[in-house]
Formats: C-alpha cells, sequence, structure tokens
C-alpha cells in the first residue's frame, strides 16, 4: 500500500507538477475574472521558477546529503558482504531492445564490478525489483544479471533479489537473504545522494552497513553561486526535491528513526 501511496505523492509534489497546476490555476482565475489573484499567483510562480532556474538550490541540497560521504569513497580492508542497491538501469529499454541500458547512476553498477572482483570472497547481493506501477515484471535485477554477465562477473556468486520497489523493500528484503552476523563488514553500494536514505533505514532495522558512495553530483568544493545552467538547475532541483521529501517520507512513516 505504502508503495502505491508513495507513487500518488510525487505525483502530486513533483516540482514540475506543482509548476504547471499552479500555472493552469492563475490561468483559470484569470479567465473567471479574478484577475488580480490570478496575477499574483502567477509572479510568485514565476518568480520561485526563475529562482531555482538560475541559482543552483537543487545542488545545494544534494550537496548537503551527499557531503557527508565525501571519505566514504575508498572500502574498508575486511568486508564480508556487498549489498548493492538497484536504479541504475532503464528495465523498459532493456525489454524493448534486449540491450543493457543505464541511466544516470550507472556507477552504482561500474563501481560494483571492481568491488566484487576485489573482495571475491565476499557474499553479494544486488537489490531491485521493478518500480513501475504497471509493469511488476520490469526489474533492475534482470537487467543487472545480464550487465555482470556481459563484463565477465560470474553471476552464481551474486544474489538477485527482485521483489524490493523502494529503497525500504531494498534493505528489509536484503537483510533477510543476507542474515549478517555481528561482526560481519557488510558494504553498502548507492549513488550518495540516495545513502543516507538507505542508511537510516538499516539503522533501524539493527543492520550495521559501511557506505561507500558513488554517483556524487557535485563537486567537493560546491558553491552556490548563480548561473545560465537553466534546465540542469531544473532538474536538480527535482532530483533534490525526491531525495529530501524520502528523508521526511519515511521518517513520518516510521522506517527511520531521524529525518538528517
Amino acid at each position: 500500500m505504502s508503495f502505491y501511496l508513495s507513487k500518488i505523492l510525487w505525483l502530486i509534489l513533483n516540482p514540475f507538477n506543482i509548476f504547471i497546476f499552479i500555472t493552469l490555476l492563475s490561468i483559470f482565475l484569470y479567465f473567471i475574472k479574478l484577475r488580480r489573484l490570478s496575477l499574483i499567483i502567477f509572479l510568485i510562480n514565476f518568480v520561485f521558477i526563475a529562482l531555482i532556474s538560475f541559482l543552483p538550490f537543487g545542488s545545494y541540497l544534494i550537496y548537503n546529503i551527499e557531503k557527508e560521504y565525501h571519505s566514504y569513497i575508498k572500502p574498508p580492508d575486511q568486508v564480508d558482504g556487498i549489498l548493492i542497491l538497484g536504479g541504475a538501469t532503464n528495465a523498459l529499454l532493456y525489454n524493448e531492445y534486449d540491450q543493457i541500458s543505464l541511466n544516470g547512476s550507472s556507477e552504482r553498477l561500474v563501481e560494483s564490478v571492481f568491488i566484487i572482483k576485489k573482495f571475491d570472497k565476499a557474499k553479494v547481493i544486488f537489490s531491485g525489483g521493478s518500480g513501475l506501477v504497471n509493469r511488476p515484471d520490469l526489474d533492475h535485477a534482470q537487467v543487472a544479471k545480464s550487465f555482470y554477465k556481459k563484463i565477465g562477473i560470474e553471476t552464481n556468486q551474486i544474489i538477485f533479489e527482485d521483489k524490493s520497489r523502494n529503497t525500504y523493500e531494498n534493505i528489509i528484503y536484503s537483510k533477510k537473504i543476507a542474515n549478517p552476523k555481528i561482526n560481519e563488514n557488510w558494504l553498502l553500494i548507492t549513488s550518495a545522494s540516495h545513502m543516507k536514505r538507505a542508511l537510516l533505514i538499516a539503522d533501524k532495522n539493527n543492520w550495521k552497513l559501511i557506505p561507500y558512495a558513488v554517483d556524487f553530483k557535485n563537486t567537493k568544493e560546491f558553491k552556490l553561486i548563480p548561473n545560465l545552467n537553466l534546465l540542469s538547475n531544473l532538474n536538480s532541483f527535482q532530483q533534490a526535491s525526491h531525495e529530501w521529501l524520502g528523508l521526511i517520507s519515511y521518517y513520518l512513516m516510521g522506517r527511520t528513526a531521524k529525518v538528517f
């Protein structure tokens, strides 16, 4: 139920959808003769869009999550298990063209190849089912399995968890498979901006995971200054909204002990 609720909430709270809705609302108000109110709403909406277009607020919000993991880009000497979170593939296009289709988080898979080879005795779990409401058959695990085969990794040494539909289920289902011992070192590979949410869920469920952050979106010396990368700034704001709303909603649902 929470999976479908999260999809509905994101549809409502997606910044781009909100901008469009407010614009349509202002047009509607204009035509029903509430022109002053229409103008005020339109101007507020315009100013906000202009601000997040010219100022990289989205990148700044992402940076504030990522910066905690700047020092977690090297694995420890001893690793007993490796958990790789899905989200780096496009299962729909993979199914359509029978080719590996990766997205902007491809580092989750690419970096995991080196880690798997380095710790060849470690237990490996790849966690990623389908995040599509209408296509539960299209999961990240099937694409990842094909990727590892083509790259030369023995897939028999990897456990592919393909039932999880979100970050919470990634951690819950994977822990059941891993059955981690207290003294074991388990490495978590996911995007730096996604790491906080995953670790908070793991902590809530008494699983101590060691972060191995990949897919950084910003430099370590990030500065909030105006620029003309308008579309990039808008996209970053949407991504940041998704991550921060995830942190807040998981806390409100009791899936984490704190927001950040």
